[in-house]
């Protein structure tokens, strides 16, 4: 087969595998399952969005303390990441668990946590502790202690094993070797996933309110339901404004620290 045919070969097999299914999605969606005729006119369309605007800034000081719940939401729920992920961390990693059903059940924990939205883990704890900032800690933890493990246990998984074996050579034992050869070639990345997931917590803390765990999201839909369209817009300054403070700090921690 010539060069010209093996690029044609591929080219028809990412067009099967990826354009084709593609457009059919977009036609199903889109054609299929869309009632076009029970959409607004455009003019309603813009109408229904000029009601957000403008945002009502008098608002925004009574929403300072929804602002510093969903901050520490975020702070919270990643410290608690941080403890109850390394157990994790030690069992998901291969050349570390202490027995393969511990390997398989850190895998399951990951895919557990990672395969639940954090609406829905919200959900579970407004059920079971009430309504409140404490189910959204819950539910954060609960949610980014997969991401956290996958990452560092793979991360474990590809250490350098000279510094492991010369610990262990000296008669050391396993809590000593993960201690002085292993910890030290993972921590800048544990660091560094964990300051990315209080990232990605500062923004999930300000979605999972809707569902009444607290903090902006909270405070957002309850302005929806009572139609305070300005307010609702007011709420997503704030918004906007948190995740771009977090971004700041978040690259300064991982220059300072990493």
């Amino acid at each position: 087969m010539t060069r010209n045919q093996s690029t044609a070969v591929r080219n028809a097999a990412f067009a099967g595998v990826i354009i084709v299914p593609l457009i059919a999605s977009l036609v199903y969606v889109l054609d299929v399952r869309t009632d076009w005729s029970r959409l607004s006119g455009s003019d309603e369309i813009v109408r229904s969005l000029l009601r957000f605007f403008p945002p009502n800034l008098s608002a925004i000081p009574g929403l300072i303390q929804p602002t510093i719940d969903t901050m520490l939401m975020a702070f919270m729920a990643t410290l608690l990441i941080g403890v109850l992920v390394l157990p994790v961390i030690w069992m998901s990693a291969l050349n570390v668990t202490p027995h393969p059903i511990f390997y398989y059940l850190g895998r399951g924990i990951i895919i557990l946590s990672r395969s639940v939205h954090e609406l829905i883990w919200a959900l579970l704890f407004v059920v079971a502790v009430g309504l409140g900032p404490l189910p959204g800690i819950l539910a954060l933890a609960m949610r980014g202690i997969g991401f956290v493990a996958k990452v560092v246990a793979e991360e474990v998984e590809a250490i350098d094993l000279k510094p492991v074996e010369a610990i262990r050579a000296t008669g050391a034992s396993n809590l000593k070797v993960l201690i002085l050869a292993v910890v030290p070639q993972v921590l800048p990345v544990y660091l560094g996933t964990l300051i990315f997931q209080w990232e990605l917590d500062l923004r999930r803390a300000a979605v999972i309110g809707v569902v009444g765990a607290g903090g902006l999201g909270l405070a957002f839909h309850q302005s929806m339901i009572m139609m305070r369209w300005h307010d609702a817009t007011a709420i997503v300054v704030i918004l906007i404004f948190l995740v771009a403070i977090g971004e700041i700090i978040s690259r300064w921690l991982r220059q300072r620290i990493i």
